[in-house]
């Protein structure tokens, strides 16, 4: 993970190249709803996620809406400039800190919940990714519930995208991510038992951020905001078919601590 690269676009005003507010307000309820399916029926007094992103700067922001009965609702990012944004964006409603997410500044077995969104998938390799695993692991309560969603590798266009993320003028690389099957394997070594999993968001990734930019440019924004809303339906409805492991952009696993 490159820690100067993240502090940079932390410190971007706002990423001219982040998600149309249409498809940002569909990941967040999208991300909501699994994260509520996944919890229901538990306790939850100590909230942790593991990005600021969407916090910091996107309409996809998650952890203002999470667990209101919470007695801490928390946030960490790699990046100071995103974690001091998100807290001055949400102002009372959260906590944020900064550190490396493969060395959490956090107490063994303090959190009833970790939300870890594409978080896991920025590094460049598998020992990084375990070793961030392993300390999620480690701050979980027994009984405690990890959620974690990952770049889907199942999905074709994930790899192209990966390769193009490799280039000079992309905002930040792909890094190493797992199949589902993996992924629960890893979580089972790390002392986790997967319980459930699912498949979000089936519009293109990056096909269709390029041409929701190109209806904002020739469309009035009431025309442009329908035509996206109609198209991000129709890709929903792919999450209904047989395949949608094959048209997902995120593998989502949630996981309690044994």
């Amino acid at each position: 993970m490159n820690r100067q690269l993240w502090e940079r676009l932390g410190g971007e005003p706002e990423p001219s190249w982040y998600l149309d507010p249409i498809t940002a307000g569909q990941k967040r309820e999208t991300h909501l709803r699994m994260i509520r399916e996944f919890s229901k029926g538990m306790r939850a007094e100590r909230i942790l996620k593991t990005d600021l992103f969407e916090e910091a700067f996107g309409e996809d922001s998650l952890l203002d809406s999470l667990f209101p009965e919470a007695v801490l609702v928390c946030g960490m990012d790699a990046a100071f400039a995103a974690s001091k944004i998100a807290l001055r964006r949400h102002r009372g409603k959260i906590r944020a800190f900064t550190c490396d997410v493969r060395n959490l500044a956090v107490q063994d077995c303090s959190l009833d919940i970790i939300v870890s969104t594409s978080t896991l998938d920025h590094f460049d390799n598998r020992a990084d990714f375990l070793q961030a695993l392993a300390e999620l692991a480690r701050v979980l309560k027994p009984d405690g519930l990890l959620i974690i969603t990952l770049d889907n590798p199942w999905n074709p266009l994930y790899h192209p995208l990966r390769w193009l993320s490799r280039g000079k003028n992309a905002p930040f690389p792909l890094g190493y991510t797992v199949s589902t099957p993996q992924l629960e394997r890893d979580l089972s070594a790390a002392g986790l038992h997967p319980k459930k999993s699912d498949w979000l968001l089936h519009n293109p990734r990056g096909i269709s951020t390029l041409l929701f930019l190109a209806l904002r440019k020739v469309l009035p924004t009431r025309a442009a905001d329908t035509c996206i809303r109609s198209l991000l339906d129709a890709c929903e409805q792919l999450g209904k078919l047989p395949t949608r492991k094959l048209t997902a952009c995120f593998a989502a696993v949630a996981a309690t601590k044994r």
